[in-house]
């Protein structure tokens, strides 16, 4: 039976949904400049002057979102290393420009920033015989993503979801049960997370859909754990249930009458305009940087080859929270202090 809402959105939801509709384009994690750098790197662009350090080329979408973490990089890492940061507009970007890059640059790592940049990335390296070491930074679903890249690494750009809701429980939630919507590929994801959930006696109520879902069934998986009366809803970063459609049509119309927190794994979903987002988890991007090089170091003393792939899970975590939000689902505000951003307070 499909279930639907034939209510026009009120005043308010229409604001919520505007002020989210901004805000959905980042949750693939883009990324933005650092010191400067060229923002396209043409076919003809000359190559560097000589220098005897070895070259780390990044390429990350060009977004002023993460400035500081690639400037931060940059700094770690310029010691002993040339960092050439190279950003592709999306407009223009492909796996000819990233040859182009890697050709320029003729780099011992790439660091490749963000799902898109990996799509490319991955496009070309399956063309060439040797590709060069890659490590991928703030990349959703990154340990699924990893595997499909040739001689690549990953730091996890996603906070496990037994350490949000172990965070949301420090704020004085009572949560057992926690309800997840999820699409079909990506169920080895969830099964990873339920698996360390259990260590915390929590456990997930599970809706899985369909890998293209309609409004209707993430409609019908919501009010189905409505019924179920769960604790709080943990949201996976995944752009295919994030639509700004989703968003506006399903999520928004619907959040309230779960009557529990949502729990999600991007800063801009954490909006006080929006109400959607109670609670978040998220890597410190400046921690993320650090450890970023770290592992660059490691290699480097590898001489460049990969002494064992896979992904690592990130060394520092910035919890936020819509101070509004959790009042409303009976948080401690005493415990406030325990969290790095208060929004809307």
């Amino acid at each position: 039976m499909e279930v639907r809402s034939t209510r026009p959105l009120s005043r308010r939801s229409l604001l919520r949904a505007s002020a989210l509709a901004g805000l959905v384009l980042s949750l693939s994690c883009s990324s933005g400049p650092a010191t400067p750098v060229a923002s396209d790197p043409a076919p003809t662009l000359k190559p560097p002057p000589p220098d005897a350090r070895p070259v780390i080329s990044v390429i990350a979408p060009s977004d002023p979102q993460l400035d500081d973490m690639l400037r931060s990089l940059r700094v770690e890492l310029s010691g002993e290393h040339r960092v050439i940061i190279s950003l592709l507009r999306s407009e223009e970007s492909s796996p000819d420009l990233v040859a182009r890059i890697v050709a320029r640059d003729r780099p011992q790592a790439v660091v490749l920033v963000n799902n898109s940049t990996v799509l490319l990335y991955r496009e070309w390296a399956r063309t060439v015989p040797t590709p060069p070491v890659a490590l991928i930074l703030m990349a959703s679903f990154a340990e699924e993503l990893q595997r499909t890249v040739p001689n690549s690494v990953a730091i996890s750009y996603e906070v496990p979801a037994v350490t949000a809701m172990v965070g949301l429980r420090t704020l004085g939630l009572d949560a057992h049960r926690v309800g997840v919507v999820y699409r079909r590929g990506f169920a080895d994801h969830i099964a990873r997370q339920e698996a360390l959930m259990h260590v915390e006696k929590l456990t997930f109520v599970k809706e899985e859909l369909s890998n293209k879902p309609r409004a209707q069934d993430l409609r019908a998986a919501l009010v189905n754990l409505q019924r179920a009366k769960v604790d709080a809803i943990w949201l996976p970063n995944d752009n295919g249930l994030l639509s700004p459609r989703f968003l506006t049509n399903v999520w928004l119309p619907y959040v309230d009458r779960l009557g529990a927190p949502v729990v999600v794994a991007v800063r801009s979903l954490v909006n006080e305009h929006a109400e959607f987002g109670t609670f978040a988890a998220i890597p410190d991007t400046q921690a993320l940087a650090v450890q970023a090089a770290d592992l660059l170091y490691e290699l480097a003393d590898a001489d460049w080859k990969l002494r064992s792939s896979g992904v690592r899970l990130p060394i520092s975590v910035k919890r936020l929270v819509d101070v509004r939000l959790a009042r409303r689902f009976g948080l401690n505000s005493s415990q406030f202090g325990q969290v790095d951003f208060l929004i809307g307070r």
